[in-house]
């Protein structure tokens, strides 16, 4: 048996989205509803719990059979995991943006006005960051899209709960990080004594130069969030004995995946954002099925991308191409032994902008399955569905129905 597992981030909305429907009623989603009314069950899915509002990074690992509350230490690691950062269980990853800082010391803007080119050069001259008080620390940064990027501090007695640099304000200096432990204070003094010499550094690159001469904001610092130490975590194969896939274009998603022992498959137009080639991404999903895989994690982004702009016209829109991405794949699946599983990670409705704990539509789909009622997707027809309403567990729940879940007992 071969297992799909797709999360269309932020899929779920409400009422409020589009004169009293939500953008994935509006949407004309044939290939979808097909798919669920001829070889499907439906459902409502928490994608960590009840009334639990969930991040994309918590709900991908309850969506992997994981249980944040156990396994989450933070979101840096997966976005350094995510951009191929080589980690270990000795380090503290953070999140970074290349930030500008004005004249008097503030923070001007937090993303360097979105710098799109020249992040190769400022990467290498961050190179030389080191920490004068913990020389034993290995200090390595690495850029990602436009002002994002990833610092990671590896060496002894490290702890991972130290406050951000990044206060998410304008017009106040950088602040002090500081630790809630010994291990943590130490990995906050190291944490300052970069962010002061990466601003030492980044001030007087020709980069910023030529962006300031060209009356472009300067990247002449970074802020960093989100510090996490490497999880403990089991990998997919370990636990489920699968060998396994992920087609993603999102660091986090590709970090997440990675750190659960998925091997990841770069795919061509893959953006992560509405532009996106889906389509590419379901035909490398196809490919890496027939070529021995057992399970393909394929994530599309651009819904939530649109719930985060209030555009729901864009948001129904990218359905509708999730929606044709479907069809090519009900074409060129092998139907006699593949099951797909079908959901978002949380709900994200156009008129909030933002993550809500309202559960999502999910579907399983394939010849084990015992089918339902249930002729159209949405947030409303999946109330009734045969699925009911779960939390967490996508992955394992539709392994289960490939026959690839290990027994628990005897």
């Amino acid at each position: 048996m071969k297992t799909i597992m797709i999360i269309a981030d932020g899929i779920g909305g409400r009422p409020t989205d589009l004169d009293g429907e939500t953008c994935l009623q509006v949407a004309d989603t044939p290939e979808i509803n097909d798919l669920l009314a001829r070889r499907g069950a439906g459902g409502l899915l928490d994608p960590i719990n009840n009334g639990v509002r969930p991040g994309s990074d918590t709900a991908h690992l309850s969506l992997f059979g994981y249980d944040p509350y156990e396994y989450y230490t933070g979101r840096g690691v997966f976005e350094a995991a995510g951009i191929g950062m080589d980690l270990t269980e000795n380090d503290v990853c953070f999140r970074t943006n290349f930030a500008t800082i004005d004249s008097d010391g503030n923070i001007a803007d937090r993303r360097a006005g979105r710098i799109s080119e020249g992040q190769d050069e400022l990467e290498k001259a961050l190179e030389e960051l080191r920490s004068e008080r913990f020389p034993e620390v290995e200090v390595r940064f690495k850029r990602s899209t436009e002002h994002r990027g990833a610092l990671c501090l590896r060496g002894p007695e490290l702890g991972g709960n130290v406050s951000p640099t990044d206060p998410h304000e304008l017009g106040i200096p950088i602040p002090e990080s500081s630790g809630q432990d010994e291990k943590s204070e130490k990995t906050a003094s190291v944490l300052n004594d970069v962010t002061r010499q990466a601003r030492e550094i980044l001030s007087d690159h020709p980069i910023n130069e030529q962006r300031e001469k060209e009356d472009k904001l300067p990247a002449n610092a970074i802020l960093s969030r989100g510090s996490a130490k490497y999880p403990n975590l089991p990998s997919i194969e370990e636990r489920y004995e699968v060998t396994s896939s992920v087609i993603a274009a999102g660091a986090l998603y590709i970090g997440v995946a990675r750190v659960a022992g998925m091997e990841f498959k770069p795919v061509e137009g893959a953006t992560g954002t509405v532009d996106s080639n889906i389509l590419n991404k379901a035909k490398m999903a196809v490919n890496e099925l027939e070529g021995g895989k057992d399970l393909v994690f394929v994530h599309f982004k651009g819904a939530d991308n649109a719930s985060h702009d209030h555009d729901p016209e864009a948001k129904a829109k990218y359905i509708e191409k999730v929606d044709d991405t479907i069809g090519w794949l009900k074409k060129n699946l092998d139907w006699e032994k593949t099951h797909i599983s079908f959901a978002g990670d949380h709900s994200s409705p156009v008129q909030y902008g933002d993550h809500v704990a309202d559960p999502v539509p999910a579907m399983i789909a394939g010849p084990n399955v015992r089918r339902d009622q249930l002729k159209t997707f949405d947030e409303y027809s999946c109330m009734g569905g045969g699925l009911g309403r779960f939390s967490g567990n996508l992955l394992p729940m539709t392994l289960s129905y490939s026959n690839e879940l290990p027994k628990f007992g005897a």
